[in-house]
C-alpha cells in the first residue's frame, strides 16, 4: 500500500507528535543518567515495582528533565490518537474512495453480527485510543498506517517493521502450508509470514473489524488470499489440529497472564501434530536492567497498556510448557540490552 498522502496540516501535527516522543525520550536518558551517577544506584533496586518506582522518584522526581518529560509523555498519550485521525478527516474525501475500491479482492474478511468480544477488550481503550479500536470507520488505516508508519516508526530505534520479519523468519520450517496469526490487526505482521512464507494458506484474526478491514484492503493491494475474521485468539472456534504454524506480533502484552494462558492453549489445540508456534512480545521485565524494567513500566502507563505489567512479569516458557508445547525456547532475538523482540517458541509433539 503506498505511502499516506496528508495535507500540510496533518502532516505537521503527526510530525509534532512523533518529536515530541523523541524529546521526552532524551529527557528520560538524561534523568537515567543523573539516576546512575547518584549514590543510590549503588544499592539493588526494590524487585516490587511500586516499591522501585519510589526509589528512582526520590532521585529524581524534582528534576526538570523529568517534570517535562512526564508532561510530554502524558499529552502525547492522550493526544496522538486524535492527531492521527484528524489528519485522516483532513484528506478522507481522496483517501477513502481509494481503500474503499480495494474491498473487492482475493482477501476475505469473515465478521459475524452476533459475535461478542470479550469484556477485557470491549471495556478497555487500549492505547488511550478514545471510544476503543472501532470508534473510527477508517480507524485501520488511522493507526496501520499514520500512526504505525508516520509516528511510532520515527519515534522508536530500529525498522519496527524488520522486526516483524525477523520474527516470521524464526520459525524453525519454510514449509507450513496452513498458517494461523492471532491478533492481526492492520495486517504489519501477517505481511512478513505472506513474505517468508509464500506458499502458505494465511489466516488472521483479531477482536477489531475495523483493522481487519484494513488488514483486507492491504491484502488485496498485495494480491494475496489472506482469510480474515474477528475471533478472539483464545477462542478461536477452528477445529483441531488445523495449522501447521500458530503465531502473533505484539499481542501478548495486550492481555492478562489468564488470557495468555488460555491463548497458548487455543494455539496447542488448533496445532496439528508436529506444527509449531512462535509468538513475539515485549521484553520480559526479570531480563532487563532494573532501571529500564522501570523505563518500560512507566511507557505502559503513558500508553495505556493495562495488562503490559503483569503480562511482561510471566514466565511464557513455562506457560507454554503448562500448555503441552515440547523443545520451547524464550528470549530476545534482537540487540543488548533490551533484545526487543522477545520470542517464545514451541512445538505441538507429534
Amino acid at each position: 500500500m503506498e505511502s499516506p498522502k496528508l495535507a500540510q496540516r496533518g502532516r505537521a501535527a503527526i510530525n509534532f507528535q512523533a518529536g515530541i516522543g523523541i524529546a521526552a525520550g532524551r529527557l528520560m536518558n538524561e534523568c537515567e543518567r543523573t539516576f546512575l551517577a547518584s549514590p543510590a544506584a549503588n544499592a539493588p533496586l526494590p524487585e516490587d515495582l511500586d516499591e522501585r518506582h519510589e526509589a528512582v522518584s526520590a532521585v529524581i522526581g524534582d528534576m526538570p528533565a523529568y517534570k517535562l518529560q512526564a508532561l510530554l509523555s502524558e499529552w502525547r498519550g492522550r493526544s496522538h490518537g486524535a492527531v492521527a485521525l484528524a489528519a485522516f478527516e483532513d484528506v478522507r474525501e481522496t483517501i477513502a474512495p481509494q481503500l474503499q475500491a480495494l474491498d473487492d479482492g482475493p482477501s476475505t474478511l469473515e465478521s459475524d453480527a452476533d459475535f461478542t468480544p470479550p469484556a477485557y477488550w470491549a471495556e478497555t481503550e487500549f492505547h488511550r485510543t478514545a471510544g476503543g479500536w472501532d470508534a473510527s470507520d477508517f480507524n485501520g488505516y488511522v493507526h496501520g498506517e499514520l500512526l504505525h508508519k508516520l509516528m511510532l516508526a520515527k519515534m522508536f530505534s530500529g525498522d519496527i517493521f524488520a522486526q516483524r520479519r525477523a520474527v516470521a523468519q524464526a520459525a524453525p520450517r519454510r514449509d507450513y502450508k496452513r498458517i494461523l496469526e492471532l491478533g492481526a490487526s492492520s495486517g504489519h505482521f501477517t505481511i512478513a509470514l505472506d513474505e517468508t512464507f509464500p506458499e502458505a494458506e494465511i489466516t488472521g484474526i483479531d477482536l477489531s473489524p475495523r483493522m481487519l478491514e484494513h488488514a483486507k484492503r492491504v491484502g488485496n493491494s498485495r494480491g494475496t488470499d489472506w482469510r480474515l475474521a474477528v475471533r478472539a485468539a483464545e477462542d478461536t472456534g477452528f477445529a483441531d489440529a488445523s495449522f501447521d504454524l500458530v503465531a502473533s506480533f505484539n499481542l501478548f502484552h495486550e492481555l492478562s497472564p489468564p488470557v495468555i494462558e488460555a491463548v497458548l492453549a487455543e494455539a496447542f489445540r488448533v496445532l496439528a501434530p508436529g506444527g509449531d508456534m512462535i509468538m513475539s512480545d515485549v521484553p520480559r521485565f526479570a531480563e532487563l536492567p532494573p532501571l529500564t524494567a522501570w523505563r518500560f513500566d512507566q511507557i505502559a502507563k503513558w500508553g495505556g497498556e493495562p495488562f503490559w505489567r503483569a503480562s511482561a512479569c510471566m514466565d511464557l516458557g513455562a506457560a507454554a510448557r503448562a500448555a503441552g508445547f515440547v523443545d520451547v525456547t524464550a528470549g530476545g532475538i534482537g540487540a543488548a540490552p533490551i533484545r526487543h523482540p522477545y520470542v517464545l517458541a514451541g512445538r505441538k509433539p507429534g
